[in-house]
């Protein structure tokens, strides 16, 4: 394990705060980012789903490609393919949020946890900073804080799940959903063809 730094500058109070001050802007951008890039993938696929629930209702035969599978028949309409070409554009705003701005906002937070352990923390007497009450509350599905704890405030949570886990989840749930309409779409619109 490394050393850690020694450093001849002690920084004011003053200089603690507005760098403190700077790194928690950092964070609310990063997070501002995250947030428009999940908003621009939710935009799609209500836009992909209304699109597609119309061109359906119309149902003329310019909205169908035809083709023989084994055999068989298979009227492929341009819903379905709406719908996966919005799956695929939600996998990259998901790739977007989750291995670019997610990650640089987890760099600010592990810069504002790290200043709030070695300088802040103790300068205010508290247990966590801002930063850290913050992560602990996203980092644990059941935290918690016992307040009557002999030493004031205590912080409690054991069952660990990081924010990336829950925000790939998010983007799992919506392609699968995407994929599922996209299929029954493709199924409803072939029964028709099916043999009697």
């Amino acid at each position: 394990m490394a050393a850690k730094p020694k450093s001849s500058i002690k920084p004011s109070p003053e200089q603690l705060i507005a760098l403190w001050t700077r790194v928690v802007e950092t964070q609310e951008h990063f997070n501002e980012m995250s947030v428009k890039s999940r908003q621009l993938g939710l935009t799609f696929v209500a836009a992909a789903l209304g699109l597609s629930i119309v061109l359906f209702n119309r149902s003329d035969d310019h909205y169908f490609w035809r083709f023989a599978v084994c055999d068989m028949q298979i009227e492929l309409h341009v819903s379905v393919l709406i719908i996966l070409a919005t799956a695929f554009a939600v996998y990259g705003v998901r790739q977007l949020d989750l291995e670019v701005y997610h990650k640089m906002l987890r760099g600010a937070v592990t810069f504002g946890e790290d200043l709030e352990e070695q300088h802040l923390r103790k300068m205010l007497g508290l247990r966590m900073g801002m930063t850290q009450a913050i992560s602990h509350f996203s980092r644990y599905t059941d935290a918690d804080v016992d307040k009557s704890a002999p030493s004031g405030f205590r912080y409690t949570g054991s069952i660990r799940k990081n924010a990336r886990e829950k925000i790939a989840r998010f983007y799992t749930v919506v392609i699968v959903f995407l994929l599922l309409a996209a299929t029954a779409i493709l199924v409803i619109s072939n029964l028709s063809l099916a043999p009697k």
